[in-house]
């Protein structure tokens, strides 16, 4: 049971939505089921509207996931990295260095991949750095779907602190992709 109880919390959201709508519509459908649900009319039109939005909104967050949208979250929360993105900081106001301690590192989530499952590679070339791009290379990472779209997932730990920060980036073009880790100031 608790195998069962892990793989149903590690399946992407947008594939919760859609199964959860669709149990909503089968309610509908179906009305009773083996008498253990037995929903009135009202309940059946109700598991209807509520399965097909349901449904709507995962297909919403699997197929109008755009870079765009990314950029309109707070950068704590997701954030995707500008090529030729330069701060140029006077040596006069230098920042001390916070390292890096990444929590987590997780290539083709959106494929169905297990979280975590670049965790090391990320660590390996950021941690204990203030500021790391990351050079996501394909080659060296576990690929769990070769014909899908991958993402590309970081979270990470300034120094001692207990904040923990993420950025994303949401579909890879497999050419020289990073993604910048920042702990400096």
């Amino acid at each position: 049971m608790k195998d069962v109880m892990l793989r149903l919390v590690d399946v992407p959201m947008v594939r919760m939505f859609v199964l959860a709508g669709i149990i909503f519509l089968m309610i509908a459908v179906l009305g009773k089921i083996e008498g253990k649900i037995e929903p009135g009319r009202m309940g059946r039109i109700g598991a209807a509207i509520l399965g097909a939005v349901l449904i709507v909104i995962g297909l919403v967050m699997q197929y109008g996931e755009t870079p765009e949208m990314y950029s309109k979250l707070p950068p704590n929360l997701i954030a995707t990295i500008q090529p030729n993105t330069v701060a140029v900081v006077p040596a006069s106001a230098a920042v001390p260095v916070i390292p890096i301690k990444v929590v987590s590192g997780t290539y083709g989530r959106n494929c169905n991949a297990k979280a975590g499952n670049a965790t090391a590679q990320l660590a390996k070339a950021c941690d204990g750095q203030g500021s790391c791009d990351f050079v996501i290379d394909p080659a060296t990472l576990e690929d769990p779907a070769p014909t899908c779209s991958k993402d590309f997932a970081a979270e990470w730990r300034c120094g001692d602190g207990n904040a923990v920060y993420s950025a994303a980036l949401s579909a890879l073009s497999g050419k020289n992709d990073k993604l910048r880790l920042n702990c400096a100031g």
